[in-house]
């Protein structure tokens, strides 16, 4: 059954369902792919549409129907000939793949093809990683794998060359502004969760219902108060505590990115959230303070990567230490 194409549901995708879809309308879609591309670019949005069509008994016009009972299976999460394999805990597990094995080597139920898709890939630990690669090697008929990541480094070169690789690259920033206030978000916004996500469209809308435009402001306030002397460090990171660590130490990054390019550059501000800050850190011991900007970077990258990597990390210790260094600047920035 061939499918066409005549819209996508996420504009940007274009490129990407138009080589899938010629490689299935000629018969030669290959059985693996590697879908790259930074999180929130639509990645697992794409695959669900591609997969609809597939499945979809009826497609119209380039869009699954909807209401037979395969789309209905798969919106309900229960399509027998579909199977989305997702961390448990921190990894992608060798019974995992095992169930991907035994869902392969069955005849499909009811579509004629069945469909696989891993994600993040890069989660797969070595086991798991082995035991794909042995099933790509000699890959069932009529079976089709997605590997969905954002670091295919991590992963075995070997299982790299089994796949076709497919990137997802960021949208300009027009595009994804108007497909956001399309989704109902004002232009600030939008502008601004999408610089949060830096320029992930689907990120972005996370982000937005997430509050976390109102989240980053809070931020903002918070270290403007701490580096005029209105705010203790204790104070400062207890009333951040809720944003949630990863958040916090996400939003510092992004402004001190920002103020760094500002200050070095001489780049005008990406958020004007920022001047406050910029104008309180106006460097009058030149390069004294950029070397603190960019130690705090470093302190701000490692906190993230312990709060990634870890359970056990206090967030109310971590941002004290965090909001310390930021006090340390304001110190700097006032030095002759």
């Amino acid at each position: 059954m061939d499918v066409s194409l005549s819209g996508a549901s996420l504009p940007w995708q274009q490129p990407q369902l138009d080589r899938l879809l010629a490689s299935w309308n000629s018969g030669r879609l290959p059985h693996a792919w590697l879908f790259v591309g930074s999180a929130g670019s639509g990645k697992l949005a794409f695959i669900r549409r591609f997969g609809n069509l597939l499945l979809c008994r009826q497609p119209h016009a380039g869009q699954p129907c909807g209401t037979c009972q395969d789309c209905r299976l798969l919106l309900a999460g229960t399509h027998p000939d579909w199977l989305l394999l997702q961390p448990e805990g921190k990894q992608l597990k060798i019974d995992q793949i095992r169930e991907a094995i035994d869902f392969a080597q069955n005849t499909a139920q009811r579509a004629g093809v069945k469909l696989i898709v891993l994600q993040p890939a890069e989660a797969l630990n070595a086991n798991a990683a082995n035991a794909l690669l042995k099933m790509l090697e000699e890959p069932p008929p009529s079976t089709y794998f997605f590997l969905l990541g954002e670091q295919p480094g991590l992963l075995l070169p070997t299982l790299r060359s089994r796949c076709q690789r497919l990137v997802f690259a960021t949208p300009a920033a027009a595009t994804a502004l108007e497909w956001l206030q399309t989704a109902g978000l004002s232009g600030s916004d939008a502008a601004l969760c999408l610089t949060l996500a830096r320029g992930a469209p689907l990120q972005a809308l996370a982000l937005a219902r997430q509050g976390a435009a109102a989240g980053f402001q809070r931020l903002l306030q918070t270290l403007q108060a701490l580096l005029e002397g209105r705010s203790t460090v204790v104070q400062a990171a207890r009333h951040c505590e809720d944003l949630g660590i990863a958040a916090a130490i996400d939003y510092q990054l992004l402004g001190l990115s920002a103020l760094l390019l500002n200050l070095q550059a001489a780049q005008p501000l990406a958020l004007s959230e920022l001047q406050p800050l910029q104008q309180q850190l106006q460097p009058r011991s030149g390069l004294g303070l950029l070397r603190r900007l960019h130690t705090l970077q470093q302190h701000l990258q490692a906190a993230r990567r312990l709060a990634l990597a870890t359970n056990n990390a206090n967030p109310l210790l971590v941002l004290e230490a965090l909001f310390a260094d930021w006090c340390q600047l304001a110190s700097a920035a006032a030095s002759p």
